[in-house]
């Protein structure tokens, strides 16, 4: 957790039971970071395919390329407006060090395979580019709204991956020039708890309680506190009873709380070609109209 400027985050990675059955390890992978003396926020989650032998290494990769990349961009002096061209220009970079890495160990890039997440927060404006599954919410407690639908495949439980030679068509990048109030990254494991599949809407009962717990933390605790609770969380059986999948969540607030982000024009859309209670949060399952559960990518 942090607390910097006027955001507090947190974040966390859990393996799913389909894989603590099989001892394999969390595939998904997130990180944080503040960027030009603490006023910009960014963040990124991705999800490593089930099928690929090093999906882990290619989403911890995918997400440190996107913060250093993001580094490099908010340093530059004469950098201007923000534009999808920056979103093309990040995902680009991660394809590069995928591949440097897969040539390096002698593998075919597929074999780090891994969808991409990312948000770029600015105290007047805010950058979200998505790649594959998973969702980026937003809003504040009157409501939140997916900003781009998880992205599927031809077939159930197919997805994009950033290794796809169509990755870049299947680029999406939207450009909010206010503030954002609050924000969630997540990956696919969630989706059926988080999203409702017939409205393509965000189940507020699910981020309501999680986001309130976020900002009315103490400031002065130990952040590791917090962190531990969001992993309980992750783990508990509300959570693993609905989806056997890795799981990952990122959630950050700004104050002040900022009003509700209206829904943007749907005809123009900005696309690149445990016991929760026992933990101190709470989560209500998505109606049962929802989607059923997917498995790992």
């Amino acid at each position: 957790m942090s607390g910097a400027s006027s955001w507090r985050y947190v974040g966390a990675s859990v393996p799913g039971v389909a894989h603590l059955a099989d001892d394999l390890d969390c595939q998904d992978a997130w990180a944080a970071q503040w960027v030009d003396s603490d006023s910009v926020l960014v963040l990124a989650v991705a999800d490593g395919a089930g099928s690929a032998a090093e999906s882990r290494s290619g989403a911890e990769l995918a997400c440190q390329t996107v913060l250093a990349e993001c580094v490099v961009w908010l340093s530059d002096p004469l950098v201007g407006d923000w534009t999808p061209a920056v979103a093309l220009r990040l995902l680009q970079r991660v394809q590069i060090a995928l591949a440097q890495q897969a040539a390096q160990a002698g593998q075919p890039i597929r074999e780090l395979a891994c969808t991409l997440l990312g948000a770029v927060l600015a105290t007047d404006r805010a950058l979200f580019l998505q790649v594959g599954d998973g969702a980026i919410v937003i809003g504040a407690g009157a409501g939140y709204r997916p900003v781009f639908w998880p992205q599927g495949g031809e077939y159930p439980n197919e997805t994009h991956f950033v290794t796809d030679p169509t990755a870049v068509a299947q680029l999406e990048c939207v450009i909010l020039t206010e503030p954002v109030a609050e924000v969630a990254l997540l990956t696919d494991g969630l989706q059926s708890l988080a999203l409702h599949y017939h409205s393509r809407q965000a189940h507020l009962p699910f981020f309501r309680p999680l986001f309130q717990r976020l900002r009315d933390y103490p400031a002065l605790s130990d952040p590791a506190e917090l962190t531990t609770a969001l992993e309980r969380f992750l783990s508990s059986p509300a959570i693993n009873q609905r989806t056997h999948d890795d799981k990952t969540l990122i959630l950050a607030v700004r104050w002040p709380v900022e009003e509700p982000i209206p829904p943007p024009d749907a005809a123009a859309p900005d696309r690149v070609t445990a016991d929760p209670a026992a933990v101190g949060l709470a989560v209500i399952p998505p109606a049962a109209e929802e989607e059923p559960d997917a498995e790992a990518d």
